[in-house]
C-alpha cells in the first residue's frame, strides 16, 4: 500500500520543469535544485524558496544571550553590524519536522552552549536556524524537499562569513531529525569543508536507503558524529536512521527505546499520508530524546561511551579507546559506541 501511495504522489506532481532556481535569494553556485535522480526521495516535491519558508538565522552570543540578532545569508552588513565574531567557533542549531526556534530543547541548548564557551573558551557564536514555516506539518514530503534549501542557505551564510575572515572549519551544525539531514546538505554544498556536523537521530523516512548525496554521511564534514535514539527499521515505525553514517556513531541503550519513554505509537504510513502533523512525545519520545541528551552533554553529563561491535551488544571496556557522546565527542576514535542513560535529566 505504501509503495502504491508513493507512486500516486509521483504521478500527481506536475512535471512543469526539471529544476527550480532561487538566484535572487541563494548564492548562484547552488541556487538551483533539480528534481531528478538522486533527488527522488521527495516524490518530486519541489523545495520552497527561502522566503516561502521564512528561513531565519538568529544569533546569540555572550553579549546578547537572550535577545537574538537576525543575520541574512548573503548580506555582509548583517554580520558586521551584529555581535558575530568570525574568529570564534560558530554553532548552528537546526530543528526538525513540525518544530521551531522555540521548541523546548532549543533555548536550553543555546543557554548551555553560551555558558560552556563563555567560561571555558573565549566565547562562541550560536545561530538558531528557524525554518518552521518549511518544517510545518502535515506534509512531510514537502518538508523533506525543503531541507535542501535550508542547507544551501546555511552554506551561503558560512561563505559570507568566510569573506569576512571566517573559516568553514570553525562551523558546527547540530541538527535534530530533518535538521541533521539539513546539516548534511550544508556540508555537501561546502564540499566537505564544514568543520563538524552532529546528527541527532537523523530522520530516516525518505532518506534511509537513498543515495548518499541526499542524506547526511561522513564525507559532509571534517568530523561527523551521530546519535541514534530511535534506530528502528522503517517498516517497524522507526524515525531515526539505523545506519552508521558518521565517523563516530553512538547507540545509547542499544539505539532504541530510551529509558523513561513510553512505547512509541508512530506510524510511517500516517506520516507520509499527512495524518501526523506534530511529532509529539507520545509517538516519538525516543526520537525526541536525542537533542536532550546533547543538551545534557554540554555541562552536566559526559556520557562515557564504549567501542562495540554492534549496537545491541553489551560493552563496558574502553579497548581501543572510549569517548564522550554529545558536544565533547572527539575525532580521536572512530566507529560504533554504546552507552547507558537514565530516565530523567541529565540522564
Amino acid at each position: 500500500m505504501l509503495v502504491l501511495f508513493l507512486v500516486g504522489l509521483v504521478v500527481s506532481q506536475p512535471f512543469l520543469c526539471a529544476a527550480v532556481c532561487y538566484n535572487d535569494e541563494i548564492r548562484s553556485e547552488f541556487a538551483c535544485f533539480d528534481l531528478w535522480p538522486p533527488y527522488t526521495n521527495t516524490a518530486f516535491h519541489s523545495p520552497a524558496s527561502p522566503s516561502e519558508q521564512n528561513i531565519q538565522f538568529q544569533l546569540y552570543t555572550s553579549n546578547n544571550p537572550t535577545q537574538y540578532q537576525t543575520l541574512k545569508a548573503n548580506q555582509h552588513n548583517t554580520l558586521t553590524s551584529s555581535n558575530f565574531n568570525p574568529q570564534l567557533e560558530t554553532k548552528f542549531i537546526v530543528h526538525g519536522f513540525t518544530s521551531s526556534n522555540v521548541t523546548d530543547w532549543i533555548p536550553s541548548m543555546v543557554r548551555e552552549l553560551l555558558h560552556y564557551y563563555t567560561y571555558h573558551h573565549q566565547g562562541v557564536n550560536v545561530i538558531v536556524v528557524d525554518w518552521s514555516q518549511g518544517a510545518k506539518g502535515p506534509n512531510y514530503l514537502q518538508a523533506t524537499a525543503n531541507t535542501r534549501v535550508v542547507g544551501a542557505q546555511i552554506a551561503s551564510l558560512i561563505l559570507t562569513a568566510e569573506e569576512l575572515g571566517g573559516d568553514a572549519s570553525k562551523f558546527h551544525v547540530i541538527g535534530h531529525s530533518l535538521g541533521a539531514q539539513i546539516g548534511g546538505y550544508a556540508g555537501f554544498f561546502l564540499n566537505g569543508r564544514l568543520g563538524r556536523i552532529s546528527g541527532l537521530d537523523p530522520a530516516a523516512p525518505m532518506f534511509e536507503g537513498y543515495d548518499p548525496k541526499v542524506k547526511l554521511e561522513r564525507s559532509d564534514a571534517v568530523f561527523v558524529d551521530v546519535m541514534h535514539t530511535d534506530a528502528v527499521p522503517l517498516h517497524d515505525g522507526g524515525l531515526g536512521t539505523v545506519d552508521s553514517i558518521g565517523h563516530v556513531d553512538f547507540f545509547p541503550n542499544g539505539g532504541s527505546d530510551m529509558p523513561g519513554c513510553p512505547s512509541d505509537k508512530f506510524s510511517l504510513t500516517g506520516l507520509l499520508t499527512g495524518q501526523i502533523d506534530a511529532l509529539t512525545d507520545d509517538i516519538s519520545c525516543s526520537h525526541n530524546r536525542a537533542p536532550w541528551y546533547y543538551v545534557a552533554s554540554i555541562n552536566d553529563n559526559v556520557f562515557q561511551s564504549y567501542p562495540c561491535a554492534s549496537a545491541d551488544a553489551v560493552c563496558h571496556f574502553c579497548g581501543t579507546g572510549c569517548t564522550s557522546m554529545g558536544l565533547h565527542a572527539t575525532d580521536d576514535f572512530h566507529g560504533l559506541f554504546v552507552s547507558a542513560t537514565n530516565a530523567n535529566y541529565p540522564y
